[in-house]
């Protein structure tokens, strides 16, 4: 039998990230408006069974979250699912099955503060993180309102200015090694979640 044909099938794009504008401005200050003052928590969230929601990463007292809340249809996940699945098909051509109830967005917020540089981090995890296969981040904040707070991808080309444009939707593999530069003026706001699918294939 000739080897070479019984090499796998390969994928140039598994190393790539793909950002694009989905939310204009003004919908992004009302995402920021419509959450809970009162539900902003810096602990690490956990999910089922007491698993941490983020498995890889510290706790850092500058970041605080709370559940993304959700419009009418769903929005903004309705837009932010249907543009990761049509990059999908066109890149990655992972088998997706959506987000699940017991691994929802989160909207966040980072402060000025001291924290490590150096904490990469995967987001995918045992348990219940472990059918993650995009990860999905949308910059809410105008970029002049803040310094720091940029999306680092481990070895991988990135645009970095153009990730941090209001209303941009930034798309990666939830297995690729990233970390958030400390922000050092202002408060930088977020939403940042992932699709799932079945074991990869």
């Amino acid at each position: 039998m000739n080897k070479i044909s019984m090499l796998p099938l390969r994928n140039s794009n598994v190393s790539l990230s793909m950002h694009w504008q989905v939310l204009a401005p003004k919908e992004c200050a009302q995402i920021v408006a419509q959450a809970n003052m009162s539900a902003w928590n810096c602990k690490l969230p956990l999910g089922p069974g007491n698993v941490p929601v983020f498995p890889d990463t510290k706790e850092v007292k500058a970041i605080e979250r709370q559940r993304l809340p959700l419009g009418k249809n769903g929005y903004p996940l309705d837009q932010i699912n249907f543009g990761v699945c049509q990059v999908n098909s066109d890149a990655w051509r992972f088998e997706l099955t959506g987000v699940p109830a017991d691994d929802m967005p989160w909207l966040s917020r980072q402060k000025k503060g001291n924290y490590s540089e150096d904490d990469w981090q995967v987001d995918i995890g045992p348990g219940f993180t472990s059918s993650r296969k995009l990860s999905f981040i949308l910059q809410l904040s105008d970029p002049s309102s803040y310094d720091g707070g940029d999306v680092i991808l481990h070895n991988m080309n990135t645009d970095t200015q153009g990730f941090r444009q209001q209303g941009t939707l930034i798309v990666f593999p939830s297995y690729w090694l990233h970390r958030i530069t400390p922000v050092t003026r202002g408060t930088r706001h977020f939403i940042s979640g992932w699709l799932h699918g079945h074991s990869f294939r």
